[in-house]
């Protein structure tokens, strides 16, 4: 598996225990030298993203509902929130994915201007994931309650932040 490959999948991996054990795998792996591909192989290299994107939510929603650990009535209200959560999340998450393929195609010439660029997309995806948690905290709070609410952000908390050390491990630093 090539580097821009490696770098994609486990963009959108998750805290799921099966993306975290595999991750532990490619931690070792350098970046592959990286020669145009052919377009059907761009096109499968798509196809196998959005299969490992569709895989990684539905474990990780199997993941919330077990750690929310709700009475039916709350799951479904609980649940209509997080599906719009989820929703807005695939969206940031696709801000994410294009910043780390602009540095996968930038990464052996890299400049400061695109150093630069990066750092600050970056900055700007992390804030805005911090405000769509706060916006879907009162949204929860007002379905359910606040205690229930509480939960969902610490839920979210160790999947963010379990996600953030697998993608943050995986990609090689920048050259000095």
């Amino acid at each position: 598996m090539n580097y821009k490959q490696l770098a994609f999948l486990l963009a959108f991996g998750t805290a799921s225990l099966p993306a975290v054990t595999n991750v532990v795998y490619a931690e070792g792996e350098k970046p592959a030298a990286t020669n145009p591909a052919p377009a059907a192989d761009a096109v499968e290299e798509a196809d196998d993203l959005k299969m490992f994107r569709f895989t990684t939510r539905m474990e990780r929603l199997d993941f919330v509902k077990k750690a929310m650990a709700l009475n039916a009535e709350q799951e479904k209200k609980f649940l209509e929130q997080y599906y719009r959560y989820d929703t807005e999340l695939k969206l940031l998450n696709d801000e994410r994915l294009a910043i780390i393929k602009n540095y996968a195609d930038s990464f052996d010439k890299i400049t400061d201007k695109e150093a630069d660029k990066l750092v600050k997309r970056s900055l700007i995806f992390r804030k805005q994931r911090t405000a769509l948690l706060e916006k879907y905290y009162g949204k929860v709070a007002k379905a359910t309650t606040k205690v229930i609410a509480a939960r969902f952000l610490q839920v979210e908390g160790v999947l963010q932040g379990a996600s953030d050390v697998v993608i943050g491990a995986s990609i090689p630093l920048m050259a000095k």
